[in-house]
């Protein structure tokens, strides 16, 4: 490999006049993905329902541009509709239903605190719910925000052995 890119360097001719611009990084505090949607629903419609309304029937939103087009049409390959519910096929074939933000807050005051709400981080929240068949597209950062919020889970953080 190595050998591979030296021969790759030398091969390639560059100017040295030219100054070249140094990559910023950044490390984030949290996973892409939780941040790409976090505002609530707009005009009473559900995350989903661009992705819905393509499977339905295959139309595109009006204003959208070919990358929106292609982007949803990469996305919808991963759904698919039963009557009117719209599930999430995962890598193992298993269907998770798509729920909306009222939806998605019980199941996770359920999840967390409810009968058997076990107080758990929010990695093991996405687990379990993922577990139980449902989805939604800011999970992940949803159920960690959800467990740094809990006043319990505060409290009894340091105390493993004990009950919150």
């Amino acid at each position: 490999m190595a050998d591979a890119l030296a021969t790759l360097a030398f091969m390639i001719k560059a100017d040295k006049k030219e100054d070249v611009r140094p990559i910023q990084m950044s490390i984030s505090e949290v996973p892409a993905h939780c941040c790409n949607i976090k505002e609530e629903e707009k005009d009473d419609h559900p995350w989903y329902q661009d992705i819905l309304r393509y499977v339905r029937n295959p139309e595109y939103p009006e204003q959208a541009t070919e990358n929106n087009k292609r982007t949803l049409r990469r996305l919808a390959c991963e759904y698919v509709l039963d009557g009117d519910i719209l599930y999430k096929i995962r890598k193992d074939q298993v269907l998770l239903r798509c729920v909306d933000v009222m939806e998605a807050r019980q199941i996770l005051e359920e999840v967390h605190e409810g009968v058997c709400g076990t107080h758990a981080n929010g990695f093991t929240m996405v687990r379990q719910i993922m577990r139980f068949g449902y989805y939604w597209s800011t999970m992940e950062g949803d159920c960690i925000s959800y467990a740094k919020k809990c006043h319990k889970c505060q409290i009894y953080r340091d105390k493993i052995h004990v009950p919150p």
